[in-house]
């Protein structure tokens, strides 16, 4: 997997210095509206080991369990740079498609599958939550 991602008109780009702690796809509310897909997917990494360049507006908020969310995105394209919640301190997630390279590591997750669509296909060996990590 390339180390180098970017936004969708190249104005922010991030840069991992290190390989993702975990994959997990998201199937939701909050990941499905962030994406606009049925679910979000993303690398989860210290964020030590995540270099954000450009601007980059926030929007906090609360997931539907009550968490404290913050999403970063590009001012400009509005692509999702990264999102960190308060039940993970010290950790961001970025969405694995700023990089857009096939080399993705696959899920190792699968998280609030009682939102998931019924088509959606979870790779195997996947560990399926029903909810959020506490599943």
């Amino acid at each position: 997997m390339t180390p180098d991602g970017y936004c969708l008109c190249g104005a922010v780009r991030v840069h991992l210095t290190a390989q993702p702690a975990a994959v997990n796809m998201c199937h939701c509310a909050d990941c499905q509206r962030r994406s606009g897909s049925p679910f979000g997917m993303a690398l989860w990494l210290m964020a030590a080991d995540v270099a954000i360049v450009g601007e980059t507006r926030e929007f906090a908020h609360r997931s539907d369990k009550g968490r404290d969310l913050t999403n970063r995105f590009c001012p400009k394209c509005g692509s999702t740079i990264c999102f960190t919640a308060s039940i993970n301190p010290g950790l961001i997630a970025i969405p694995a498609g700023l990089f857009a390279d096939p080399a993705t590591p696959p899920p190792q997750r699968s998280v609030f599958e009682e939102r998931r669509h019924p088509w959606v296909v979870v790779p195997d060996g996947a560990v399926r939550l029903p909810r959020g990590r506490d599943g």
